[in-house]
C-alpha cells in the first residue's frame, strides 16, 4: 500500500465522525454512514442471528484510479480514502468480529504500474482501536481476491468503525520522433464486490448467568451422587 495514508492521520479522524446518515437497522445494531465523507453507500445484504453483511457501494465507487499517458510523457492518478461509520449496539448484544471480503481488478497496458490497499478498524470511545489484517496489491493485471478481519472482539455500546484504503496508478510514453507524438501507456485498478460481515452475539442477562451457574452445580452434584451411589452398588 505505498500511497496509503499513515494510521495515525485516520485515527486522529475518528475524533470528528458525525452524525449519522442512513442509518440501516439490524436485530443487534444500527449501522449508518457519516455524512462528512463521500460515498458512503452501504446495503444490508443479510440479517441472521450471528451475523450481518453490508455491500460497501460507496467504498467500491470511490476506490479507483485510471490513466491514460496517450498524447503527454506522463500519467499518474491517486486516490485517497477515509471513510467512516458509526454503529450503535443494542443492549444485550456484543460485536464479536469483523471481516471485509471483495476484489482487486487491475489492468496495464505498455510501460505502466499500479498499487491499491484496504484496512479497516473499530473503535470504541475510550478504548485501543482494533485493527485489521490489510489487503493490498501491486502491478496488477488481472483479478485478486482477497478477505481481511479483526480477529476476535468483544464490542458494545457505540463504536465507529473507519477505513483506510488507497489506489495509485501510473503511466509512462514513449517519444515517436516520426511522428512527433508521444505513444501512450494506460494503467487502471479498482475493487468490487466488497463485502462488510459483523459477527454478534447475545450477552446473557445477570439471571441468566445465575441460573447457568444454578444448573451447573446441581448437574455436578447429580452426577456425584449418581457416580457414588453405582460405587456403593458394586461392593
Amino acid at each position: 500500500m505505498q500511497a496509503l495514508l499513515s494510521r495515525a492521520v485516520l485515527t486522529g479522524s475518528l475524533l470528528t465522525a458525525g452524525t449519522v446518515q442512513a442509518a440501516i437497522d439490524t436485530h443487534a445494531f444500527t449501522l449508518g454512514a457519516v455524512p462528512t465523507y463521500p460515498y458512503a453507500d452501504i446495503t444490508l445484504l443479510s440479517d441472521t442471528a450471528t451475523r450481518a453483511t453490508f455491500a460497501l457501494d460507496g467504498l467500491a465507487q470511490g476506490l479507483r484510479s485510471d490513466v491514460d499517458s496517450t498524447g503527454e510523457a506522463w500519467a499518474t492518478a491517486d486516490t485517497p480514502w477515509q471513510n467512516f461509520y458509526d454503529i450503535t449496539v443494542r443492549d444485550g448484544y456484543r460485536i464479536t468480529g469483523m471481516t471485509v471480503t471483495g476484489t482487486f481488478h487491475g489492468a496495464l497496458a505498455g510501460h505502466a504500474d499500479n498499487d491499491i490497499g484496504v484496512a479497516f478498524l473499530a473503535w470504541a470511545p475510550g478504548s485501543e482501536p482494533v485493527w485489521s489484517s490489510p489487503a493490498d496489491a501491486a502491478g496488477l493485471n488481472g483479478e485478486r481476491g482477497w478477505s481481511i478481519g479483526t480477529g476476535p472482539t468483544s464490542l458494545d455500546g457505540t463504536v465507529v468503525l473507519g477505513f483506510l484504503a488507497s489506489a495509485s496508478s501510473y503511466a509512462a510514453s514513449t517519444w515517436q520522433p516520426d511522428a512527433g507524438t508521444w505513444l501512450g501507456s494506460s494503467a487502471q485498478i479498482g475493487a468490487r464486490d466488497l463485502v462488510l460481515s459483523i459477527e454478534v452475539a447475545p450477552v446473557p442477562e445477570p439471571q441468566a448467568w445465575l441460573m447457568l451457574l444454578v444448573g451447573t452445580a446441581v448437574a455436578g452434584a447429580w452426577r456425584a451422587h449418581v457416580s457414588a451411589a453405582r460405587n456403593g452398588a458394586r461392593r
